[in-house]
């Protein structure tokens, strides 16, 4: 009974655990799903990549970044900041190239020992990537190794150069004058790491962040550069962009071009680690039933689920009045720890819906506790909401609406709130709030 309450508990919470709260411009922190993020980091950090194979490359990575890096800024209230400290994220509409590589590599990440893996990418490694080392101590993975990348040099060079005042060096780096500089150490991948001055040795890295944040990430656009001193101040001339660790940007759109699959893309940055919804692999099985594709994996309690979801769908459009435009797709784990790999949810949570796909805990375990039919029905209601909305709606609302065409017997605020609204209202005129919006 115990585990019955908390399998219909976790229903009604669904809408939250799949979100992530992100730090707005204005000190607002907005919840959205964790892909509706992946998409606006997409359009922040990846907005010129326009190969599909490419960007599908990109949001696994920036979704894997994402997975190892969530709660980055619990103690302040949200998971991410939209600035590069976590991800550059543009929130607003997200382009339609850009929701296609989202959707396509849905819940997709790279695993490392059964972990999201420590990954980062860059604009343009200049030919060369750097080793996680070189750039950040104890940061060294044997996935993120300095390796030479034609690729990235077929589109441009890379070239760039920016002079920088005496005085203004002074002055970002705090020093009472500066009359000289030059490189002092190279890394192992030929990046700055030190450098050289009448006023004593000046860490590479630390002079990169300073000149950023003060005079914009388009100045030393790396530390892949040589001096050349000048009357009016060193002339810094490089190649590339960003720290050179990992997945190259610029690079990954060149083998999209020569024909690479994301899954070779992948690989070629960051080799070693694997693709996959979970931290194993799962002997997935594709199988129609009359309205659904459904994922499974030949568990006795799968058998009958192809009949049961197609029975929840057409309860759900009954309760709904409204239809599933495209199939719906339902993936039931063998394993809960296989569906929190995937999610990133807790085991407590029965199931998520996220767009037109159904991630179901094992079957067995929901029949054991007598919320399988409850399950598929709630479930299948979130994916009518999320084929029939015209435009982002709250996720009270989302949640609250899915609850109350749900019925049952728990109850929620979201779910209140929505039964105010169709008492009020009409339930059709609730309805039609998937096209205007809720104001």
């Amino acid at each position: 009974m115990v585990a019955k309450l908390l399998f219909s508990l976790a229903l009604c919470a669904l809408a939250h655990a799949q979100t992530v709260g992100v730090r707005l411009a204005g000190g607002v922190t907005r919840r959205v799903p964790m892909d509706e993020y992946i998409g606006w980091v997409l359009s922040g950090e990846a907005g010129g990549m326009k190969a599909p194979q490419a960007l599908q490359a990109m949001a696994v990575v920036a979704r894997t970044y994402a997975r190892a890096n969530l709660g980055r800024h619990r103690a302040q209230g949200f998971d991410f900041c939209e600035t590069t400290h976590c991800q550059d994220a543009r929130a607003g509409a997200i382009p339609a190239r850009i929701r296609a590589a989202v959707e396509a590599t849905e819940g997709i990440i790279l695993w490392d020992r059964g972990r999201p893996a420590k990954v980062f990418y860059t604009g343009h490694c200049g030919g060369r990537s750097a080793g996680a080392g070189e750039i950040w101590p104890g940061a060294a993975r044997t996935y993120l190794p300095s390796r030479e990348d034609p690729y990235c040099l077929q589109s441009s060079p890379g070239r760039w150069n920016t002079l920088i005042p005496w005085a203004d060096l002074a002055a970002l780096l705090t020093l009472p004058t500066l009359e000289h500089l030059e490189i002092a150490r190279l890394t192992a991948s030929g990046r700055v790491a030190e450098l050289r001055s009448n006023a004593g040795p000046i860490s590479a890295e630390r002079l990169h962040l300073l000149a950023g944040r003060a005079l914009g990430w388009n100045r030393l656009r790396s530390r892949f550069y040589e001096i050349v001193e000048t009357p009016q101040g060193p002339r810094f001339e490089g190649r590339g962009t960003g720290h050179g660790v990992g997945f190259c940007q610029i690079g990954a759109e060149q083998r999209a071009l020569a024909g690479h699959t994301w899954q070779q893309i992948v690989q070629a940055y960051l080799p070693g680690l694997r693709a996959g919804v979970a931290a194993k692999d799962i002997p997935w099985r594709v199988v129609q039933s009359e309205r659904l594709e459904l994922w499974i994996t030949g568990a006795p309690a799968d058998e009958d689920l192809p009949r049961l979801a197609d029975t929840a769908l057409a309860e759900a459009e009954k309760r709904t009045t409204l239809r599933a435009g495209k199939r719906p797709q339902l993936r039931a784990y063998p394993e809960v720890s296989s569906f929190r790999d995937a999610t990133g949810e807790p085991g407590t949570i029965a199931a998520i819906t996220r767009g037109r796909i159904v991630h179901l805990q094992p079957a067995a375990r929901l029949r054991a506790n007598g919320t399988l039919h409850s399950t598929l029905l709630h479930e299948m209601i979130h994916v009518l909401i999320a084929l029939n909305t015209a435009v982002p709606v709250p996720i009270w609302f989302d949640e609250g609406l899915a609850g109350y065409l749900a019925g049952g017997t728990t109850h929620s605020n979201e779910r209140a709130r929505v039964a105010a609204m169709v008492r009020k209202q009409g339930l059709p005129a609730v309805l039609n709030l998937l096209k205007t919006g809720v104001r």
